[in-house]
């Protein structure tokens, strides 16, 4: 004898219960990016509590410091500046410069606001220093031991 067919049990239609948890998630995840993407903004432009970014390599571009500069100069940092010494930034990565019939050369890197030149020859000057398009300060040092301080304007 056949058994009679029973048909399976209707299914039951997708609760609310299901369907808005899963909506919520959705849209706090798109609420939350869009104030990372909105803090992150405001942070590349100084302002708001991300505001480290703006001196972040990542997001800000270098100034540009090819051209020339009045550089001035304080070994042992005492407060009495000598100069200005003529330096001239190529956009190869290389530079001369000059004061008062002395020259020299060497190569400089920029990266975000961070300036970097060292002289060609010994004892190897290095300056290192923060730098915007038209103002740079910073301190050097030299192989031999003698360090000081510094600050450039661009003509």
């Amino acid at each position: 004898m056949d058994e009679p067919f029973e048909a399976p049990p209707p299914r039951k239609p997708t609760s609310w219960k299901t369907i808005l948890p899963a909506v919520l998630v959705v849209l706090l995840g798109c609420l939350c990016i869009l104030v990372a993407g909105v803090l992150m903004y405001l942070g590349t432009r100084g302002i708001g509590p991300l505001a480290a970014l703006a001196d972040s390599p990542v997001f800000t571009s270098s100034p540009s410091v090819v051209g020339e500069w009045d550089l001035y100069y304080d070994w042992n940092c005492t407060g009495t500046y000598y100069g200005p010494a003529t330096i001239v930034f190529q956009p190869d990565g290389s530079y001369y410069a000059y004061e008062d019939g002395g020259e020299g050369y060497g190569t400089w890197t920029v990266s975000a606001k961070r300036l970097d030149f060292i002289y060609s020859a010994y004892p190897n000057a290095h300056y290192t220093g923060t730098t915007s398009s038209t103002h740079a300060e910073g301190t050097m040092s030299t192989d031999d031991g003698s360090r000081g301080c510094w600050y450039a304007d661009k003509r």
